[in-house]
């Protein structure tokens, strides 16, 4: 393979067709039309999809909503970092950043939908496909609880986000039954409602804990317990600094 054996690449036709038939959201209501077409350029060298111990994933994708004539239109980029560094025995250090921006084609036809929310899991939060939800641990996510920019008191979500995490585990059980790693990790992250108000250093931050458990009936279970440094201003109900949160997720790691 060119330019080695660990690069890929993926190109995707897709169609969205959003009903919204509440007016409590940033969207208006009725039925918006989307096709989309999406990029992907990914080189992925880690050793172990469940609990890599080397290598590094990086990933680059756009995504295209075709400017066709009555449907939403936009477009988006997002890339992600991601490095494996073994420290001693079976512990692992992973450090990862990822940034997302959507814009638009024309100014007087701007998608609302597709913006970023970030916080939560997809799976537990009352997030939407409306959104494209980012998770992040030690914040609640879903709907007026995520990091996301707020206007006239309704979370419209960010046109741009980034995150970035350090994470330690270690894979206490490891055979063909079950998978146990335990974790300890930071993150902290941000979306913003333009470049003009973008600070990569102006970061909402948590810290805690939690473990992967793989069963082969299930799949990757991700349990995580964090504490959240700082509040969500606007919040309802409330996202308060010095407060613990649980989520849950299955399927891939935050």
């Amino acid at each position: 393979k060119w330019p080695d054996d660990y690069f890929s690449t993926r190109t995707t036709l897709g169609y969205q067709l959003y009903d919204v038939d509440q007016t409590t959201s940033f969207q208006r209501a009725g039925i918006t039309n989307s096709i989309t077409l999406e990029q992907r350029l990914e080189r992925n060298s880690v050793d172990n999809p469940i609990s890599p111990t080397v290598g590094s994933k990086i990933s680059l994708s756009g995504e295209l909503a075709l400017p066709v004539k009555g449907f939403s239109e936009y477009y988006k980029i997002k890339s992600s970092y991601q490095s494996h560094f073994p420290i001693v025995d079976k512990l692992v250090l992973t450090s990862t950043a990822d940034f997302g921006y959507i814009g638009y084609l024309t100014k007087d036809r701007r998608s609302d939908f597709q913006r970023f929310l970030v916080g939560g899991t997809q799976l537990q939060q009352r997030q939407s496909f409306l959104y494209d939800n980012i998770d992040m641990r030690g914040y609640p996510g879903g709907i007026g609880q995520s990091i996301a920019p707020f206007e006239n008191g309704v979370q419209t979500g960010g046109r741009i986000y980034n995150k970035f995490s350090l994470e330690m585990r270690y894979p206490a059980v490891q055979n063909e039954q079950i998978q146990l790693i335990p974790y300890t990790f930071i993150d902290a992250g941000n979306s913003y409602l333009n470049f003009s108000q973008y600070d990569p250093f102006e970061l909402k931050r948590s810290a805690g804990f939690g473990v992967r458990l793989f069963l082969p009936i299930l799949g990757l279970v991700d349990l995580s317990y964090g504490y959240r440094f700082d509040g969500i201003e606007g919040a309802t109900p409330q996202v308060l600094a010095g407060e613990w949160e649980f989520l849950f997720n299955i399927g891939a790691p935050f």
